[in-house]
């Protein structure tokens, strides 16, 4: 009987690992379309995360979102600068028919044009490449290619908005590869409501991001362990892929807060000529609230202020 049990149990622990393996966005929401606003709009993670930091408007950090493409044609995204390589279809312009990645570019980087949303940061290039599907889903071989090419643009940080279930030794390669050429890899936790979380964000080299909501509260969704930071992750107003906006929730856009973060953070370490490391510095920048704890925070919130030590979230 006991042996019945054990079995029955390691089938169904299978099962759920199948499930958040070949679904890689099961807890992500989108609702329907939302009304343009009459004016420009902030979400509440914008607001918690922005600064009065001066950052030199004329450099540009190059930002690789691998997602499921971004619709360039959005009236708060196509005065953006971009680059773009299509995995899926090659020499075929990029559609996002998903509207994944274009919900993150609006997070990281919507205009600041008095209308629709507001992105944490303007002082990028966004290198746009294609790897999942309509359906939201993607190959791993994919996934290497991109990061490939990502390596030969010489870009500086890449978002990775999803992420497997299993570990894959060709990725962990051109990972590390990555990382010697100083590219920053931020990745999404993974949504498996408090079980183990994805690679590549399990991997030490690689930024990994949990998501909390507006109370500051770790979202139920999300995964445990092996977390960097906490990033604003429910009830996140952004750009969809129809030209309108939506109300989305996922590990997957507290990625794209940090992202936005991160890229802020890194122009202002090279315009302060900073010597110790970027990791260092970006400890700096890290709050946590009273009883937060390692496995569900990690190092806290990254926003767009040095504290003080031991300050908390304000």
């Amino acid at each position: 009987m006991l042996k019945r049990y054990l079995c029955f149990s390691l089938i169904i622990l299978v099962l759920i690992s199948t499930i958040f393996f070949l679904k890689q966005f099961t807890s992500e929401s989108y609702t329907e379309n939302r009304t343009k606003p009459n004016s420009q709009v902030t979400s509440w993670g914008y607001d918690l995360l922005k600064s009065d930091i001066y950052l030199n408007d004329s450099d540009k950090i190059k930002v690789a979102i691998i997602d499921s493409g971004i619709n360039k044609n959005h009236e708060d995204l196509k005065y953006l600068r971009f680059k773009e390589y299509n995995v899926l279809e090659k020499n075929i312009p990029i559609t996002d028919e998903f509207g994944h990645g274009t919900s993150i570019a609006g997070i990281i980087a919507a205009n600041d044009n008095n209308f629709g949303v507001r992105g944490l940061t303007n002082n990028i290039e966004i290198f746009d490449v294609k790897i999942l599907n309509e359906e939201g889903k993607g190959e791993i071989e994919n996934l290497i290619e991109g990061i490939e090419w990502c390596i030969d643009q010489n870009v500086e940080i890449i978002n990775l908005s999803f992420g497997f279930q299993t570990e894959n030794e060709q990725l962990k390669e051109v990972i590390n590869k990555a990382v010697e050429e100083d590219i920053i890899i931020v990745a999404s936790i993974g949504n498996t409501f408090g079980m183990q979380g994805n690679y590549p964000a399990k991997y030490d080299e690689v930024i990994s991001i949990t998501s909390i909501s507006e109370s500051l509260k770790r979202s139920n969704f999300a995964s445990r362990n092996n977390i960097d930071f906490a990033m604003p992750g429910e009830d996140i107003y952004t750009t969809n892929n129809e030209g309108g906006y939506s109300m989305v929730d996922g590990t997957s856009f507290a990625t794209a807060h940090a992202t936005g973060v991160i890229s802020n953070l890194l122009l202002l370490y090279r315009q302060e000529e900073q010597t110790i490391s970027f990791k260092e510095y970006l400890e700096l920048f890290s709050y946590k609230e009273q009883g937060w704890n390692y496995i569900d925070y990690g190092n806290g919130i990254l926003k767009q202020e040095k504290r003080i030590d031991n300050e908390k979230i304000k």
